[in-house]
């Protein structure tokens, strides 16, 4: 598993590009923010360089959820924006990623209740409900929930614990989960099929 990381302020101009995308994209993404179509500008050029084709020959497709992915899997990739930075990143098997900027949250508690699961969300509330604890678990969840294709609303269902800095997932077939700091300012997890070995 790989992962790249951007600052989109750091970006030349033609880095958000329609003609990098197929004619059905460019309606797509001609109105979305530029953060949506630099990204996906981004992802179709990486994809077609590590699989050693053109960008027309990318054929992407997406679930249920609206997560994307390549029409035969030939490899799998997850994407993440927040702030000035877009995280992509790639597995042989399927991966989830999230990155968050490091800022202060006045619905911190009523988000963790979201995500958290019981056990989780006890330990957090009795630690003191530390900011840092919370961005940590908000990666997680969001990780756990892409790489299984579900939504943030779904987040409970893939619970886990964060303890000494590390995540813990708590269900039967769960991914590894393991934490980055991608910039200052910022935290990240990703999740990633478990090896036989772990």
């Amino acid at each position: 598993m790989d992962y790249l990381c951007y600052r989109l302020s750091e970006l030349p101009p033609h880095a958000a590009d329609l003609n990098l995308l197929p004619p059905v994209e460019q309606q797509q993404y001609a109105q979305r923010p530029y953060s949506s179509l630099v990204a996906r500008c981004l992802l179709r050029q990486e994809l077609a360089r590590r699989l050693h084709r053109t960008l027309s020959d990318i054929e992407l497709t997406t679930n249920a959820h609206g997560k994307p992915s390549l029409l035969h899997n030939e490899l799998h990739f997850n994407l993440s924006h927040s702030g000035d930075l877009l995280c992509m990143a790639f597995h042989h098997a399927p991966v989830g990623v999230d990155i968050q900027q490091l800022r202060p949250r006045t619905a911190t508690q009523r988000l963790a209740e979201r995500m958290m699961c019981r056990q989780q969300l006890s330990r957090w509330l009795d630690g003191g409900a530390d900011v840092g604890e919370f961005f940590a678990c908000w990666c997680a969840a969001e990780a756990l929930v892409k790489h299984a294709g579900a939504t943030v609303w779904q987040a409970r269902e893939f619970p886990f614990l964060y303890r000494h800095g590390r995540i813990e997932p708590l269900f039967t077939g769960a991914p590894v989960v393991k934490l980055f700091s991608p910039a200052a300012g910022y935290c990240g997890a990703v999740a990633v099929e478990r090896r036989d070995s772990e």
